[in-house]
């Protein structure tokens, strides 16, 4: 019943961290293409987090968990897939935008760069939804 689901493709950017990850929306998964990218500017000796991933429904609440593999590992750095809690965001003309901000806990894709490390780093990661939907991302990283 797809019109009553809608996948969270949540905000594809990062935030400025000094002790732990945090989340930010600046962006969306749009594709199956990993030639589209996101770009993320992040601490030297911090992270970030993009996510969660999952299928909500129209009361906001998850319905299915989203898996997630990373294709391609960063070379500076390390992602991971991990299970976190972090807050809605659909884009402001999504039609389940009054969901933003609220809590849902689910996939998520880690960034750590080694420690010290400062420049451009890559990584790429799948994600496969409930219904069986495939969309791959390229993820940019600026370390500071």
């Amino acid at each position: 019943m797809r019109s009553k689901i809608s996948r969270l493709f949540l905000g594809m950017g990062f935030a400025c961290v000094v002790a732990a990850p945090s989340l930010a929306g600046t962006g969306e998964l749009l594709s199956g293409d990993a030639s589209e990218t996101v770009d993320a500017n992040i601490e030297r000796n911090g992270g970030a987090l993009l996510g969660p991933f999952v299928t909500t429904s129209a009361r906001c609440r998850k319905t299915a968990d989203s898996a997630a593999w990373i294709i391609e590992a960063p070379r500076y750095g390390r992602a991971a897939v991990v299970k976190r809690r972090g807050e809605i965001a659909y884009g402001d003309d999504h039609r389940y935008a009054y969901c933003n901000d609220r809590p849902i806990s689910g996939t998520m894709i880690r960034y750590r760069p080694a420690a010290g490390f400062t420049g451009d780093d890559t990584f790429v990661f799948t994600l496969r939804f409930s219904d069986g939907e495939v969309r791959t991302k390229r993820v940019n990283v600026h370390v500071e």
